[in-house]
């Protein structure tokens, strides 16, 4: 399976944290100016919508001023003394003119009959309803009469001087086109509400509608128009005499958060300008930083394909990589040194191994002669009593040593069983004697000495190659006891021993046994270090034999009463009561002639002994075995 390298997971990685925080932090950007966008938006339309109710009430407030002061002219008291001639309305002409008045002016008299105006063709017009009024000034808002095209917009104010009744009205009106020109949509729209009502006119480009805006304004954040979506605010109310106005602005909504959707965009393009080089730094510095480990991996391979211990990783720096760097040439240079160590220790028990098998073979050879010799006295002693006990003789040195001489002399038949054919032979060599037949004795000694020698020397002679090879593992076994007591006591981890034998041991057993191991004897522990692993060497050794085809191999280690406690255990055959019971006693051995020694649990319970600990066994047939090996963590000495 393919896998990224280290540099680009860590590009990957610190690319991803870059993002990360560039992310967070032009998200907080966002948040707190977009807010603060929206809260400059509300307060733009509130201006504009302000600006226009301000625009609309400086048109009508100068209006109202002017016609306040006209009130007050002369030509306003020829009215009061009924001095009507056509100088009032030369001057209402001059008036408008002068004022470029959008409107007309009017004067009622205090019948309320129209006596003067800008527009012709209205005298004894009657005052309208909606002009008559008590106050000393009233605004009429948009309204049609019957003699004046169009809505208006009229001012209406009381001709009364002090003292005296009311004389007459003086009205200037203002086309409603002109104020809606005002409030005609640009880029927002605007609404024209009397405060006293729910209602408003809603000035769109395509005319004009009237709408429900009711006094909780501020609670509906969006508006639908033309199926477009508007934001919206609206002016502070606006009073002029007795009538009260406010005027709504509507934005489009996409038109309102262009500011949002440019600062988006700078949002984006700064995060790209401080993230695109920051990337490249990661990639950069994640390179640098693996670099040095790749160097070492490199070596790691060239002296796996090598075996080269003398290849050093190139370290510069004084970091922790360099510290990684120099340590791993250290452990080199040791393994090295174990190496070369090993070469010689293993040279050497080449040597001893050729000098050991020099020294079977000549035993080999003097066995062979001593069992040439037995074979030449055999005629000679198998014609007197004195073969019993030279049979017996033999077969006692051989059962000692175990070998197969000994099973071949016990099993030949009695002496007695052979006196006959031997008087016979007597009685036969007799009669030959005395006919002086000598030719025919010789013939009938050699007949006798053939069947009772070669049948059996035959046995003999094809054992001799397994009894030497025994008797050199006895040798070697004997050798590995009589060092017991060479070795230097030492403080050492017993799981590093349990290991090492593994390792030894693993061409024996790979892929067909399962080592499992739970090593909580964390303690080091005060032993022989050598002879430990030599009984480690023997269990393990006997463990992965007792299993024919696949199986487990269990180890723990554990700290008990300041004890070291070590347990071996194999899913192996097993072995019976009668053979547990002796299965440390010198030269027992379960094995086929020529396969084992019978010493090896025999020297590791000594061992165990020495060291003040103790060896014991449990098995159950078809079911495995489990060695247990208890120490002292200390020898107490002299013990």
């Amino acid at each position: 399976m393919s896998r990224f390298s280290l540099s680009v997971r860590l590009t990957l990685f610190f690319s991803f944290i870059v993002l990360l925080v560039t992310t967070t932090l032009s998200a907080v950007v966002f948040y707190q100016f977009g807010d603060k966008i929206n809260q400059q938006i509300e307060r733009n339309l509130t201006s504009i919508a302000d600006h226009k109710a301000t625009e609309i009430n400086n048109a009508l407030l100068f209006e109202r001023t002017n016609l306040l002061s006209w009130r007050a002219s002369s030509v306003m008291l020829d009215v009061v003394v009924d001095d009507l001639d056509k100088r009032i309305t030369t001057e209402l002409i001059n008036l408008k003119k002068s004022y470029q008045l959008q409107g007309d002016l009017y004067v009622f008299n205090a019948e309320g009959v129209l006596i003067a105006s800008t527009q012709p063709d209205v005298l004894k017009t009657q005052l309208p309803k909606a002009w008559q009024t008590q106050q000393d000034y009233a605004l009429v808002f948009k309204h049609e009469l019957p003699f004046i095209k169009g809505s208006v917009i009229a001012h209406v104010t009381a001709l009364k001087p002090a003292q005296l009744k009311m004389q007459g009205y003086l009205v200037m009106t203002h086309s409603w086109e002109d104020i809606s020109r005002l409030l005609a949509p640009k880029d927002s729209i605007f609404a024209f509400r009397k405060t006293t009502e729910a209602t408003a006119e809603l000035f769109t480009p395509t005319g004009v509608e009237t709408i429900s805006l009711e006094k909780d304004f501020a609670t509906q954040p969006l508006w639908l128009f033309d199926h477009s979506s508007y934001l919206g605010s609206i002016s502070t109310p606006v009073t002029l005499g007795d009538f009260s106005f406010q005027i709504a602005a509507f934005m489009p909504e996409n038109l309102a958060h262009e500011p949002l959707l440019e600062l988006t965009k700078n949002l984006l393009l700064a995060a790209a300008l401080v993230g695109i080089p920051m990337m490249a730094l990661v990639s950069f510095l994640s390179r640098l930083l693996v670099t040095p480990i790749k160097k070492l991996t490199t070596t790691i391979h060239t002296i796996e394909d090598s075996n080269d211990l003398s290849i050093k990783v190139p370290v510069s720096g004084h970091d922790e990589v360099a510290d990684l760097g120099n340590a791993f040439n250290r452990m080199t240079t040791r393994l090295g040194e174990l190496f070369n160590k090993f070469i010689v220790v293993e040279k050497e028990l080449e040597d001893l191994n050729l000098s050991l098998e020099r020294q079977v073979i000549d035993r080999t050879a003097q066995l062979q002669d001593t069992l040439q010799k037995l074979k030449s006295a055999q005629t000679q002693l198998v014609q007197s009593e004195k073969m019993v006990s030279l049979g017996q003789l033999v077969a006692g040195i051989a059962h000692e040593i175990n070998n197969p001489i000994g099973a071949i002399y016990a099993n030949m038949p009695p002496l007695e069983e052979y006196i006959d054919d031997i008087k016979g032979t007597v009685a036969f060599a007799q009669s030959c004697m005395e006919e002086q037949d000598t030719q025919k004795l010789t013939k009938h000694m050699e007949e006798i000495d053939y069947t009772f020698v070669t049948e059996d020397l035959a046995k003999l002679l094809n054992s001799q190659k397994q009894a030497a090879e025994r008797i050199r593992n006895i040798v070697l076994s004997l050798r590995n006891f009589s060092r017991l007591d060479q070795g230097e006591m030492k403080t050492v981890r017993l799981e590093e021993g349990l290991d090492s034998t593994l390792q030894m041991l693993y061409h024996t057993y790979k892929d067909r046994i399962t080592i499992e191991k739970d090593y909580a004897l964390i303690e080091p522990v005060e032993c022989y270090a050598g002879e430990l692993n030599q009984v480690f060497m023997n269990i393990l050794a006997n463990a992965i034999q007792a299993i024919p085809d696949k199986g487990s191999i269990f180890i723990t280690t554990a700290k008990i009463n300041d004890q070291a406690v070590i347990s071996i255990a194999d899913t192996g055959t097993g072995m019976p009561d009668e053979v547990k019971k002796k299965i440390f006693d010198p030269f027992f051995t379960t094995k086929d002639v020529g396969e084992g020694t019978g010493l090896g649990l025999s020297i590791s319970y000594g061992i165990i002994e020495k060291h003040q600990g103790s060896l014991t066994v449990e098995s159950e047939l078809n079911r495995g075995t489990r060695f247990i090996i208890a120490i002292p963590l200390r020898l107490i000495k002299d013990a």
